[in-house]
């Protein structure tokens, strides 16, 4: 039999607080915010609350389920703008009709290959459904970021064109575009909200077990612990099976 010494059972204990905290974070986040709230933090509210109050309503909204509607919507509208890229698609014969450089048919098949793998991401993306581990949120934030960027370089692929081409391009992009960024907001808000209960320090996410880092519930559990612990005699088996 091993006696666990204090520092290992304090850094047990806090590794669960830390735990309870995080979690006790996003709860309070997801009690007091409506979809108004996260819209009005996004780079286009009024496009954000139209779309998600018919889906959600516009009462107090679970981040999950406020990130999931936002990025189908991101989702959906990239499928339809993909449309318009498709070989004989509406796009290709409005820019045929507008020039004769073949190079622009070779820009329209590039973005037909970013459409695809801005579709990829944004599904990468809904499949890190828990939105309540940080780590969850940081990698939505990537997948997201990856889809703009796809969009971008699509438009990109258009600015030796003239200007009639490049808008045209911009404007089939638009929606798309601004869906994606709407829902890297929304998911940015959820972390900013649960870092800001967690008193904004990230190290919390990361490993840091320091117990400033915690919320003031968490401490407050390992400070009604802390007494507890240091008169403990913890005692754990060789297998670590603790009988």
């Amino acid at each position: 039999m091993a006696s666990l010494s204090y520092h290992e059972i304090l850094t047990i204990l806090i590794a669960s607080v830390v735990a309870v905290s995080v979690a006790a974070a996003y709860q309070e986040c997801s009690n007091q915010k409506s979809v108004k709230d996260y819209c009005s933090v996004t780079s286009f509210p009024d496009l954000c609350y139209n779309s998600l109050v018919p889906k959600i309503g516009s009462g107090i909204t679970q981040p999950q389920e406020i990130y999931n509607q936002s990025a189908e919507l991101a989702l959906a509208e990239v499928s339809k703008a993909s449309l318009g890229f498709a070989v004989d698609g509406t796009l290709q014969q409005l820019i045929v009709g507008k020039t004769s450089n073949r190079s622009a048919l070779q820009a329209l098949e590039i973005c037909r290959v970013l459409f695809s793998l801005a579709l990829d991401n944004i599904n990468t993306s809904l499949s890190w459904s828990d939105v309540t581990i940080p780590e969850n949120r940081d990698g939505i934030r990537t997948w997201l970021g990856a889809a703009d960027a796809d969009l971008e370089t699509c438009q990109d692929g258009f600015n030796d064109f003239s200007y009639e081409i490049r808008d045209l391009i911009a404007e089939n992009l638009k929606n798309s575009t601004e869906y994606i960024i709407n829902s890297i907001d929304i998911i940015t808000e959820i972390d900013r909200c649960a870092s800001s209960t967690m008193e904004g320090n990230k190290n919390c996410y990361k490993g840091d077990h320091n117990p400033y880092c915690m919320s003031i519930k968490g401490r407050r559990l390992l400070q009604a612990a802390g007494p507890n612990v240091a008169n403990s005699d913890v005692v754990m088996a060789k297998g670590g099976s603790g009988n």
